[in-house]
């Protein structure tokens, strides 16, 4: 483990001494829901941006979101907390720098996320649900809200319904609106919000527009001044199930702006003013590249967090790297520190507040199966494809219908489609490996898909929706064959089977390295 510099120690020592629960702390902690980290710390996608399909959608997010830079990119898409946080505060879990965060929990999908941020550990036995089930786990806000300091003062808002069972802010006496709820604060402001709120089209059962809970958030904030204040946002998580990017990043830019107003807020009036401090995370990560739909146990890249932290007691560090790895359930410990608060996980651990000084060496994966190298005759680059159309559900029922079209596809894609829904496709090639060693193959598909690798079938996703899944394997250096058989229902689509190892790191296998026979 690398020693903590001095600078790290001292910085470290300021944040978790501070405040300590003296001179009369505000917390307010945001949440984004399944915002990647890179988005966060990189900008907008342009491989994912490029297929949205609408040449003037494209354009129109390109001219809002591209830049030539990471560093451009980001901040047009967050610009708040690009021009605001690095200067009071600092960040985690930029990859690319080497700063590594992740959930503990196995799931990577919400509930867990929420449950392990505020009470401080993973339990994956009992908590492996989405469901608005009220936690049986205790958690840090309860611990708060008992204290007498702070009783009555603490009140959360979320745009999901599920996040206040997650948090069981009933049982710990935290008032608390989420999903189509009515806001807390009985202003004339608020009861105009309910009666729109009431009104408004419901695009998702679960969960509100971001926009009410944002403004609902603001009414509590100046009318009842919350002590401690946790707001949960999550329109960047459901447009990204929707597989609409455009709106995802809209969605990312918008909350940031809710962010911004927030904070602005708080440091204008006297309540706040210079003694708040500013917590901001995700609850999961999200799946690469055109996987980014979706997040699980399946889907590389899902675990994968990010942390910021700003405002009084927090040092400026900026952007750091070469550090971790941190986990989601350290905001627990971090939060009872900031506040003075004594709080020990139901599992009796506790797992520490976070400490930007920290690193750990990284664990190097292993591998699940072993694949020799294939004898094969490849004939020139690219795949061999068959198209067919037809109301499939099962890519059986592909495999079975007759050839509309055939051909060499150069990648893993459904651009050969001739029209937009209620297709099925086969694919047949041989995949290249030049060194041998450890690689991660994925699959990312919608619909669904099978693949087989050297006759085996490794991944089946033969579902309405499909999903995706990863391995890590040994591959022979040499070829290997791989077949994908996948159908198209309707709505978004998607085709993909990424590899990273020895030289190569991308989302969908380039064509150099795909042969057909």
């Amino acid at each position: 483990m690398r020693k903590a510099s001095l600078i790290g120690l001292l910085a470290l020592t300021a944040l978790l001494s501070c405040n300590k629960g003296g001179d009369d702390p505000r917390l307010v902690i945001i949440t984004y829901d399944g915002l990647r980290w890179q988005e966060v710390y990189s900008g907008a996608d342009e491989a994912l941006i490029d297929k949205l399909g609408q040449d003037r959608k494209i354009q129109e997010t390109k001219d809002a979101y591209w830049r030539e830079t990471p560093e451009e990119r980001r901040e047009a898409l967050l610009p708040f907390i690009w021009s605001y946080v690095p200067q009071h505060g600092y960040m985690l879990g930029n990859r690319n720098k080497d700063s590594r965060m992740q959930v503990a929990n196995a799931m990577s999908f919400s509930y867990p996320g929420y449950s392990e941020m505020f009470c401080g550990w993973a339990d994956d036995e009992r908590i492996n649900y989405n469901d608005p089930i009220e936690n049986p786990n205790h958690n840090v806000l309860e611990a708060v809200n008992q204290d007498p300091r702070y009783k009555g003062k603490v009140m959360m808002y979320a745009s999901w319904e599920s996040i206040r069972y997650a948090i069981a802010n009933e049982r710990a006496g935290i008032p608390g609106s989420a999903k189509y709820e009515p806001g807390l604060s009985d202003t004339p402001v608020t009861r105009i919000l309910n009666r729109v709120q009431e009104g408004m089209p419901r695009p998702w059962d679960s969960e509100r527009y971001d926009a009410f809970t944002y403004a609902f958030a603001m009414e509590t904030l100046k009318k009842d001044h919350p002590q401690v204040f946790y707001v949960g946002f999550g329109d960047t998580d459901e447009w990204g199930h929707d597989a609409e990017y455009d709106k995802y990043l809209k969605a990312a830019h918008d909350t940031d702006g809710f962010i911004r107003d927030i904070v602005e807020f708080c440091e204008s009036d006297p309540y706040y003013k210079g003694k708040t401090t500013y917590l901001l995370l995700c609850d999961h990560g999200r799946g690469r590249g055109g996987a980014y739909t979706s997040h699980g146990s399946g889907t590389r890249g899902s675990n994968e967090t990010w942390f910021m932290a700003f405002g009084k007691g927090v040092p400026v560090l900026g952007e750091t790297e070469h550090n971790g790895p941190f986990y989601n359930k350290q905001l627990a410990s971090t939060i009872a520190d900031i506040l003075g608060v004594d709080f020990t996980p139901d599992n009796g651990e506790k797992p520490g507040a976070f400490d930007p000084a920290f690193y750990e060496d990284p664990k190097a994966p292993e591998s699940v199966a072993t694949f020799t190298a294939v004898k094969a005759s490849p004939k020139g680059q690219g795949l061999r494809y068959v198209y067919s159309e037809g109301n499939f559900m099962s890519v059986k029922e592909v495999a079975a219908a007759p050839a509309k079209a055939r051909g060499i596809a150069p990648v893993f894609s459904t651009d050969m489609k001739l029209r937009e829904d209620h297709f099925g496709l086969v694919f047949k090639g041989l995949l290249k490996i030049d060194e041998e060693g450890l690689y991660c193959l994925s699959l990312a598909s919608d619909d669904g898909s099978k693949l087989w690798l050297d006759g085996e079938l490794l991944w089946d996703l033969d579902r309405d929706g499909g999903g995706t899944r990863e391995a890590w394997l040994n591959l022979g250096k040499g070829y290997h064959r791989l077949e994908v058989q996948y159908f198209e229902n309707y709505g978004g689509e998607t085709m993909e089977v990424g590899l990273t190892g020895p030289g190569v790191d991308t989302t969908n296998i380039p064509a150099n390295l795909l042969y057909y026979e």
